[in-house]
């Protein structure tokens, strides 16, 4: 979801977002993966984290959280005394970079942004340090004021913490409530509580009803779509994948691993087939949106309703992405739980975002800590929640008291229904964080768009997908899997969470 300005990061990512793909498939595709690494940890194994510099460089990617970050970390450096130097990157140049000063050996950074998908890689190859021995001798880090969810789905491998979440999202809904009243439907469910019978074939029949609606003159899309391969359009499709029981592989997380693809199951070929069905009603040229793009389609006031990840809950009050002008749609919107796929069915909710790492490379790994322990710690969180420019632009709270705050909630009313989709979040499963996961992202978003240009049918996308699917694992020794497994279940990462709370 990230960008840097809406034109010059629109641009990057056209230009590099298939060459990301390609490129990846290169970097992983003849070894074997890495065993898992115990990276040397900081000052010693046993001793104490040195301190070196009184001035940190951090490597961050355009999301609302940085433009947050970035406007209160002078508390930070007036609380410690450490300066820090904030550098700011695109999705696609932000993974190169890093990627290429660990492969050199390179200090780049002494903290950095890591996305969700890229911790499996980063861990195994002893490219960050785990924080497992930070966070015991650290007291007031506070570890089990985290949701359990985001720290399993973002920040845990093979039982280590790795990195902390600075911006949590799950997906959720926004619907225009004006356009809900004018039709005679109901408002939709806020809470799972109330969501017993709040299916995807009545979301399809709301969607349909709303499509093609005249209201004042302006001509209604039933919702919008992120269309644009390969990585924008698998996240907002695994979405409805995982709500069908689509698992990606035979098992995992759960052990032993099994990487054999199960991405072609009749399960995900109704998925793919309604996610065409909801294309036929969105606005054709969503074939190539972007994250931002299918945010802003809503803001600017002809779309019924969407999902999305839960950070547009706040920034379709703006007209365009973190633009500062006030949407049509600001009083207009509310947002809601997510359906399943049966009446009363188990929900899987894709759980995403970001995290601070620390690299192996790093010679100021005390500072380093400090300042990963402080962004992502519950005062920071709030005021980057509280900071109002171009309106109030950061809710993606990974803190379960941040959710409790009256405050946040005054700024934020809709926390209610986020924290309850994080809490059915299972990132490990909706885009699980293989270590080649961008290597079969890049394939399995060609042919999800590709299916819905038409060019080949659902069934022959997942088919295609599948049998690369099988090639690119084979190819890289995955299957069979030959290294230990790890039983990488949410109770794993709860029994974590108390071992190094104690």
């Amino acid at each position: 979801m990230s960008q840097a300005t809406k034109l010059s990061r629109r641009d990057f990512l056209r230009l590099t977002g298939a060459i990301g793909g390609a490129a990846t498939l290169t970097l992983a595709g003849c070894a074997a993966p890495p065993p898992p690494q115990a990276p040397a940890q900081a000052g010693g194994q046993g001793q104490a984290p040195t301190q070196d510099s009184k001035n940190i460089k951090v490597l961050t990617v355009g999301d609302p959280w940085d433009l947050a970050l970035q406007n209160v970390v002078t508390q930070f450096s007036d609380k410690t005394g450490i300066k820090v130097n904030i550098e700011s990157l695109g999705y696609v140049a932000l993974q190169a970079r890093l990627v290429n000063s660990f492969l050199s050996k390179t200090a780049d950074a002494d903290v950095i942004a890591v996305d969700q998908m890229w911790i499996s890689q980063y861990a195994d190859n002893g490219w960050i340090h785990k924080l497992d021995d930070f966070i015991k001798a650290d007291k007031d880090t506070n570890l089990s004021d985290f949701v359990p969810e985001v720290l399993y789905s973002l920040n845990t491998w093979r039982d280590h913490i790795w990195t902390l979440p600075v911006g949590a999202y799950a997906q959720g809904i926004m619907y225009r409530t004006d356009l809900f009243e004018k039709a005679g439907i109901d408002p939709l469910p806020a809470t799972v509580a109330d969501a017993k019978d709040w299916t995807w074939e009545k979301y399809f029949g709301i969607v349909q009803k709303l499509n093609g609606m005249e209201v004042d003159g302006k001509k209604f899309f039933g919702t919008t779509l992120i269309g644009a391969q390969p990585v924008p359009v698998v996240h907002m499709f695994t979405q409805l994948s995982a709500s069908y029981g689509t698992h990606w592989f035979k098992q995992f997380p759960e052990a032993p691993w099994d990487f054999t693809p199960t991405i072609n199951t009749p399960e995900n070929v109704a998925a793919l087939k309604d996610w065409k069905k909801l294309y036929e009603m969105a606005p054709p040229e969503c074939i190539n949106y972007l994250w931002f793009d299918a945010g802003t389609r809503f803001s600017q006031g002809d779309i019924g309703m969407f999902f999305h990840w839960t950070p547009y809950f706040y920034l379709v009050n703006n007209e365009g992405y973190l633009s500062g002008k006030p949407s049509p749609v600001v009083d207009k919107f509310k947002t809601a739980v997510l359906p399943t796929k049966d009446a009363g069915g188990k929900q899987v909710v894709s759980l995403g975002g970001w995290a601070l790492g620390m690299p192996s490379t790093s010679a100021n790994q005390n500072s380093a800590w400090q300042f990963i322990k402080w962004a992502t710690g519950a005062e920071a969180q709030k005021a980057m929640g509280k900071v109002n420019v171009k309106g109030y632009q950061f809710a993606d709270f990974a803190r379960a008291s941040l959710y409790k705050d009256e405050e946040l909630r005054k700024l934020y009313p809709y926390l209610d229904t986020q924290l309850e989709m994080m809490k059915l979040g299972n990132g490990k499963v909706a885009r699980p964080p293989a270590p080649i996961y961008t290597s079969l992202e890049a394939v399995y978003g060609l042919q999800i768009n590709q299916s819905m240009t038409g060019t080949v049918t659902p069934e022959a996308a997942l088919e295609t997908t599948q049998t690369l699917f099988d090639n690119i694992l084979k190819g890289n020794n995955m299957i069979p899997y030959s290294v230990d497994s790890f039983n990488d279940t949410l109770d794993a990462t709860k029994a974590l969470i108390q071992k190094l709370s104690a």
